[in-house]
């Protein structure tokens, strides 16, 4: 048996194929059959100790969350494996030299930093529920209009990164003045969070609302099930965001929605994952997932467990766990939403076409 995958996942016609539409029932079983328990346990943990809380994030580094970058450089040699060879080292290169740029800018101004991971995490996890919607509930209103496109990506992504920041501002509030001590090694006080904590529900509201209107206006006949999906899936998240603690909902989200989904995009891309997804051999799917992910998950534990386990400094503040990890992974989504944005451009180029 193959441990790791070495070969490139290809990035020929098949890659821009749709997924089956009754991949979404199976994929909207295994999601609440996670999320549900998750959210009741989440709900309970108001009280608990902050790490409890944190326990969706900490097995989000090994659980899907973390991993599902992993194949990012087995689908980037893919997008340059007909380029000349400089072309191609230097498109590697570029990974982590983006990773490590963005962490001497955390260095220098945390502030605007952290800002920037907010705002491209926004935009990440919009692009992902954006992908979804279009490949597999056929949302092809969002290919024919651009603007509503742009306003689904910035309408998902609000969900997660700006909802939680309502009824759990303090704990919002504190988490990111945190994070700017650790990554800057100075104190921030962001009383401007407290002070418009209704933006944080009436921004990600009225986003959800003019995408849902624009879509109502736009969708054809045999796109009513997609729109309702669409509907669906907004609502379950505004509510789970509104009211599950902010640690433990975004940590629960990161790992089974969004890494789960794009998990999803990536094996159906994958010529050997394909088919044991329409083989439905979920044990074959589950050794393909660590064949194509294991080594750089292993490699990026490898560097988080180094910065975790050294007497880090910024300007004289140490590190704590908590903080390294989260710069940890901010470092991580700068390449990791590059990467997924020259999927984009590959794979739903010719709906794009189409919709033109």
């Amino acid at each position: 048996m193959k441990w790791i995958e070495w070969g490139a996942v290809p990035f020929n016609g098949s890659a821009r194929k749709e997924l089956p539409l009754s991949f979404a029932k199976g994929l909207h079983t295994l999601t609440l059959s996670l999320l549900l328990p998750m959210g009741i346990l989440g709900y309970m943990s108001t009280d608990w100790p902050l790490a409890w809380q944190l326990l969706p994030l900490y097995l989000s580094l090994f659980i899907f969350g973390m991993p599902h970058g992993g194949a990012d450089h087995l689908l980037l040699w893919g997008m340059v494996k007909k380029s000349p060879l400089g072309f191609r080292i230097v498109s590697l290169l570029a990974y982590p030299l983006l990773s490590i740029a963005y962490l001497v800018c955390w260095n220098f101004q945390p502030v605007p930093s952290a800002i920037f991971f907010l705002a491209l995490t926004i935009f990440h996890w919009g692009q992902g529920d954006r992908y979804l919607s279009i490949k597999l509930h056929r949302a092809q209103y969002l290919v024919r209009s651009k603007s509503l496109s742009w306003l689904h990506i910035f309408a998902r992504g609000s969900l997660p990164i700006l909802l939680p920041g309502f009824l759990g501002n303090e704990t919002y509030r504190l988490f990111l003045e945190s994070m700017i001590r650790q990554g800057g090694g100075s104190e921030q006080s962001l009383e401007w969070i407290t002070q418009n904590q209704i933006l944080f529900l009436m921004v990600p509201f009225l986003l959800i609302g003019f995408q849902m209107i624009g879509s109502l206006l736009k969708h054809t006949q045999e796109e009513r099930v997609a729109f309702c999906t669409e509907l669906l899936e907004s609502t379950f998240l505004f509510i789970w965001f509104l009211w599950v603690p902010p640690l433990w909902a975004i940590g629960t989200y990161f790992a089974l929605w969004h890494s789960l989904r794009h998990g999803l995009r990536i094996l159906w891309m994958d010529q050997a994952g394909r088919k044991d997804l329409l083989g439905g051999h979920f044990l074959r799917i589950k050794g393909r997932w660590l064949q194509l992910t294991s080594l750089m998950t292993v490699l990026a534990l490898l560097g988080l467990w180094l910065i975790l386990s050294m007497p880090l400094y910024f300007r004289g503040i140490q590190l704590d766990w908590l903080g390294k990890a989260m710069l940890g992974i901010s470092i991580l989504t700068l390449p990791h939403t590059v990467v997924v944005c020259l999927m984009d451009r590959f794979q739903l180029r010719n709906d794009r076409v189409k919709g033109n």
